[in-house]
């Protein structure tokens, strides 16, 4: 204690001085508005700065995290559709069929723009020309269909959501491909429907729509969604399917895009036929 007494005394006017400089300076912000805002712009500048620092760090690392869990989520679903045809090459995931061709790439990308509740829903990648992303590529979440590549440039590209009026996919359930299409009906979020399948078909709440074999841009077997809903007109020879979509687009972030090699070939047989 004598010597915490002794120290006052020997620095007595040290601490008079920061103790007076404390008073003056809270006067001078709580009786002057000016020097008020300038002080909270100032530490808000900082707090934000810092915050942007924190963000980005943690960001950096959840990046990490997250494509290590949607790689192998990615590379289950392309092992169930294909077995043992999956391979890896650096971050990009390569699909080989029955002669070992390759036949898809799937390139991972993030997305950082995203809308949901419009009419034709679209969202934007940070992959673009640069990174062998191009129009009518397919692009998938980890939990299945997202949608299609519409345009794009060097670093970006733009997609057309599976929540877009002009989305249709040819839906496949229980081993059986269904001429019909799965519509977005801009209803309900995360929410398609399908119509014109025949009321003799044996479904059920539950089962799984995925893509089939009638689309080139996706491999088979990629979930599209779940029947959630089943309603039978009685004056319909036809059931209403309600399907809740498998990605959930309110959270869509990291995805995959899809490049198929042999499209532009496809494409020219399907032409001339």
């Amino acid at each position: 204690m004598q010597r915490l007494f002794a120290f006052i005394e020997h620095n007595f006017h040290i601490i008079l001085f920061v103790i007076l400089q404390i008073i003056c300076g809270f006067l001078i912000f709580s009786l002057n508005p000016y020097q008020q805002a300038t002080f909270s712009k100032s530490a808000l500048g900082i707090t934000s700065s810092i915050n942007k620092l924190s963000s980005d760090i943690y960001s950096y690392w959840d990046l990490k995290n997250q494509n290590s869990w949607l790689q192998d989520q990615i590379s289950q679903q392309f092992r169930e559709s294909y077995p043992q045809s999956l391979s890896y090459l650096n971050d990009t995931f390569h699909i080989k069929d029955t002669a070992r061709h390759p036949l898809f790439d799937a390139i991972p990308a993030q997305v950082v723009f995203n809308t949901g509740y419009k009419t034709n829903n679209i969202f934007i990648i940070n992959k673009g020309l640069n990174h062998g992303v191009e129009k009518n590529m397919g692009v998938i979440s980890s939990q299945g269909v997202a949608g299609v590549i519409l345009s794009s440039n060097e670093n970006y590209s733009a997609a057309m959501s599976l929540l877009n009026t002009n989305m249709k996919i040819i839906p496949y359930i229980n081993g059986q491909e269904y001429f019909t299409e799965i519509l977005w009906d801009n209803t309900k979020l995360n929410s398609l429907t399908i119509n014109g399948i025949n009321k003799l078909e044996k479904l059920n709440i539950g089962d799984v729509v995925s893509t089939g074999n009638s689309s080139l841009l996706f491999p088979k077997g990629i979930p599209i969604g779940y029947v959630s809903k089943i309603t039978n007109t009685p004056k319909s020879q036809y059931f209403e399917l309600e399907v809740k979509t498998a990605t959930n687009f309110r959270d869509l972030e990291y995805v995959f895009v899809i490049v198929n090699n042999e499209y532009s070939n496809l494409k020219k047989l399907l032409t001339n036929d």
